[in-house]
């Protein structure tokens, strides 16, 4: 049984978010809904959500500040809001969902989907992640969050500038980092390109996202040498990309 706690000041939107979860939930649920934040930490212990689904911007208390004060829980969160960059890089950057306001019904079953899979993390883990959340949003600058790197051997947190390169295979990522061994992603390339393109990284060749501080020079054969020693091949078509990159550093 899935138990599912909707806190949302806006009474519409808790309904038409119930209706969909009803409608779209693939396994067996049950569904409570609060637009009082406050209300919402009482009704933990006696609910004991599986499942909140959280609304950033609420008067009173926003959705950081309830899960900060939520105490010890065993929940995972999927955050709902309207569109704000930064908000949603630091739920991106701790590896967590989120759906953008109206919400879109593909989006929204493919975010259930995932909290199926992620029902086996640890309660330390789920702990370990918003923690990192909790940290990035409270960081003057975007600049210093932390990456959450989830591998079958634990969760991981790194900053961009400890981030080597990733590597793609298939539908993983393998992260090669500074000063520990290489890491495991079931995620694909394109997932991190999209989230490190603005801390320095360029996708140099469809299987490589290079962090350009680490890169010593490009041959005449067209490719990377790395500070650790490593060459990655540049594609043809991202060349002049890459030059104008390296010029820049």
């Amino acid at each position: 049984m899935i138990r599912i706690l909707i806190i949302d000041d806006e009474e519409a939107a808790c309904n038409i978010l119930s209706i969909l979860i009803r409608k779209y939930m693939p396994m067996e649920h049950k569904i409570q809904i609060e637009q009082d934040p406050v209300k919402a930490l009482v009704m933990l212990n006696d609910y004991q959500p599986t499942l909140v689904m959280l609304d950033i911007e609420m008067p009173g208390m926003n959705g950081f500040d309830f899960l900060n004060k939520a105490g010890s829980w065993d929940f995972d969160v999927i955050f709902t809001t309207a569109y704000d960059k930064y908000a949603i890089k630091a739920i991106r950057f701790s590896a967590l969902d989120y759906l953008l306001k109206p919400i879109d019904i593909i989006e929204l079953q493919n975010a259930l989907n995932r909290h199926i899979i992620r029902r086996n993390l640890s309660q330390q883990t789920r702990h370990d992640l918003v923690d990192n959340l909790i940290s990035n949003v409270q960081k003057p600058e975007a600049d210093e969050y932390r990456l959450a790197i989830s591998t079958s051997e634990g969760v991981f947190f790194y900053l961009p500038s400890e981030i080597i390169r990733c590597e793609g295979e298939s539908n993983y990522t393998r992260f090669f980092l500074e000063d520990a061994k290489p890491l495991m992603v079931s995620h694909t390339l394109k997932d991190y390109e999209s989230i490190l393109t603005d801390y320095g990284f360029v996708r140099v060749h469809k299987s490589h996202l290079v962090n350009i501080k680490y890169v010593s020079r490009m041959d005449r054969d067209g490719f990377l040498w790395l500070q650790n020693g490593d060459s990655i091949p540049v594609s043809r078509r991202r060349k002049e990309e890459v030059m104008a990159m390296l010029k820049k550093n």
